[in-house]
């Protein structure tokens, strides 16, 4: 992959890291329990950490972390899309959460998948764990 297709993807999923913490801080206003409104504020805090990773790359700077194996329950791979919207119910907040950690799943496995350098897959390996594990907390609770 070229050079400026590559930064272009990384400013992509730098633009999907600020959307997922706009996301989840709007829908810790809307749920009513407080568990909930918990994870979502803290997955605030781990997208940011993402964009801060990413910003890295484009920096020339690689932060590594430590890759896991986590669990798919594939719940939301049979679900349809929805918006989040004042009047949302719970569980449908829940549902656009999955779908959009799922979506930046796929999104790092993409870019993975497109590149050889080792410290790049790396991170992106990272990433796919971090927001697998988002998602799995969704589907847990959902489930």
């Amino acid at each position: 992959m070229d050079e400026k297709k590559f930064e272009e993807m990384i400013k992509f999923a730098i633009h999907r890291e600020i959307e997922s913490m706009d996301f989840y801080n709007k829908a810790s206003n809307m749920v009513k329990h407080s568990g909930t409104r918990d994870l979502f504020l803290d997955f605030v805090k781990q997208e940011e950490g993402h964009k801060i990773k990413l910003e890295d790359v484009l920096a020339g700077k690689i932060v590594l972390g430590k890759i896991e194996k986590i669990p798919n329950l594939k719940i939301s791979d049979y679900m349809v899309e929805t918006e989040l919207k004042p009047d949302i119910s719970y569980g449908d907040i829940l549902r656009v959460a999955m779908k959009r950690e799922e979506r930046s799943v796929r999104l790092y496995t993409d870019l993975n998948e497109k590149n050889q350098n080792e410290a790049l897959r790396n991170l992106f390996s990272f990433l796919i764990q971090e927001e697998s594990k988002h998602k799995y907390y969704i589907e847990k609770l959902y489930d």
